[in-house]
């Protein structure tokens, strides 16, 4: 009896010690080496520049009526003044709406920049899941994401067989 209840011990340890497989991923390194990446980047830099670019002819605008009310100020009465108060209060409401279409978080760059890399990503994820289970690996883990990997031996890094696959996918 005594040697089945040491028997029946020693196999459930053996069966907690069954070593799982593990990966790591660079995912910023992955998604650096896609092509299309790169374009999408390059695209939302160039409409992020535009739409600044916009925003300071507005904000700059806005600066020029507020000089010219400084300039005038003395010579106005006080319902001319406080119309052109008003003018710049409502133009500077105007410029900070549009700088929250531009750049808020449900505005037209975060919209851009989620369709633009939403699929890559996507892409991204369903080859790592793949090259997961056809490897046996029970987790893979982003270094690039910050989760605190503090150690791991170079041969779990599956980064460039992720960018393989993917540039092979097209």
């Amino acid at each position: 009896m005594k040697r089945m209840v040491l028997f029946l011990m020693i196999c459930m340890v053996a069966g907690s010690l069954y070593a799982q497989k593990y990966a790591i991923i660079h995912s910023q390194n992955i998604l650096s080496a896609l092509p299309e990446y790169t374009s999408a980047q390059e695209q939302v830099a160039r409409l992020q520049e535009q739409y600044q670019q916009k925003l300071q002819t507005e904000y700059d605008a806005l600066e020029a009526l507020f000089q010219q009310y400084q300039n005038e100020k003395a010579t106005l009465n006080a319902q001319q003044r406080r119309t052109f108060e008003q003018e710049i209060i409502d133009r500077e409401k105007e410029v900070k709406q549009l700088q929250e279409q531009y750049f808020g978080q449900e505005g037209t760059l975060a919209k851009t920049t989620e369709v633009l890399f939403k699929p890559i990503q996507e892409r991204m994820q369903d080859t790592v899941r793949e090259i997961a289970e056809s490897y046996g690996y029970s987790m893979v883990l982003d270094v690039s994401a910050g989760m605190g990997v503090v150690y791991y031996i170079p041969d779990i890094d599956i980064s460039n067989l992720v960018i393989e696959r993917l540039q092979g996918v097209r």
